[in-house]
C-alpha cells in the first residue's frame, strides 16, 4: 500500500479541526506513506447552504485538478443535520426516489442532502474509477439531535450500500458517544474554550482510539 495517493473530502472531522488540522487524511498518510490530497473544509455540507463549503464543489474541484487517487475517504451530513434555528435541519434531507443528477448539473436552489450525496457517490465512481472509496459515518454527537443524525446517517449508508461503497461505521461500531459527558471531555476538543469537549471534533485520542482503527481496517486489501 505504500506510495499510493489519497484524496479526502468532507467537513471538519475529515479536516482535523480541533486537532491542529490533523485529520483522517494525515493519520492515514503517516501510517501508510500516502500522498495526501485534501479537499475537505470545516463546516461543509453535502447539500447546499449559502455561505458554507459544499461537498459538490469540493468534488468538482478535484475533477478539474485531474487527480487520479488510489483511495478516496469522505464524510458528510454532520452539518446538514445541524439545526441552526433549533427546529429544522440546515439542509433538507430530500427524497431517495428523486432522479439522479449529474454533479455538474446540480444547482444551489435544488440541492437537498440525498440528491447531492447520490450525485457525489456517482461522481466518485465515474471520474475516479480506479479508487477504493470509503465513507466515514461519524460518531454519536451530543451537539446534534439524536434522531436527526440517525436519519441522515442511515440515508447515507443506504446509498453507499446500493452503490457498493464501503462504510467505516464509527456511529455503530466504535462506541464513541458524546451524549456522555465522560466521552465528550476525554475524546473531543475544547474548541469553544468552555473547559469541556465540544462533542463534535475528535481530539488526538478520539481519532486514534475510535476513528482510525475502523477506517484503516476498512481500507485494507
Amino acid at each position: 500500500m505504500y506510495g499510493k495517493t489519497l484524496a479526502v473530502f468532507g467537513d471538519s472531522i475529515m479536516y482535523g479541526s480541533g486537532n491542529g488540522g490533523t485529520g483522517v487524511g494525515e493519520y492515514l498518510s503517516r501510517s501508510f506513506g500516502w500522498k495526501l490530497l485534501k479537499y475537505c473544509v470545516g463546516g461543509a455540507r453535502v447539500g447546499y447552504q449559502s455561505g458554507k463549503s459544499w461537498l459538490i464543489a469540493q468534488i468538482r474541484q478535484a475533477i478539474a485538478d485531474k487527480i487520479q487517487p488510489d483511495y478516496i475517504v469522505f464524510d458528510g451530513f454532520t452539518n446538514d443535520c445541524n439545526m441552526g434555528d433549533g427546529k429544522t435541519c440546515d439542509v433538507a434531507i430530500g427524497e431517495i426516489s428523486e432522479e439522479l443528477t449529474d454533479i455538474f448539473a446540480i444547482t444551489p436552489d435544488a440541492a437537498p442532502f440525498t440528491r447531492c450525496f447520490r450525485s457525489a457517490v456517482a461522481a466518485f465512481k465515474e471520474y475516479f474509477p480506479a479508487a477504493k472509496i470509503l465513507f466515514v459515518r461519524p460518531h454519536k454527537m451530543g451537539r446534534r439531535d439524536g434522531e436527526a443524525q440517525k436519519i441522515y446517517g442511515d440515508r447515507a449508508t443506504e446509498i453507499c450500500a446500493a452503490n457498493g461503497i464501503a462504510v467505516a461505521d464509527i456511529y455503530g461500531e466504535s462506541g464513541l458517544d458524546t451524549f456522555s459527558a465522560e466521552h465528550r471531555d476525554l475524546y473531543t476538543a475544547d474548541t469553544y474554550g468552555q473547559g469541556r469537549g465540544d462533542c463534535t471534533h475528535p481530539n488526538a485520542l478520539g481519532y486514534e482510539k475510535f476513528y482510525m482503527p475502523i477506517i484503516s481496517e476498512k481500507l485494507m486489501p
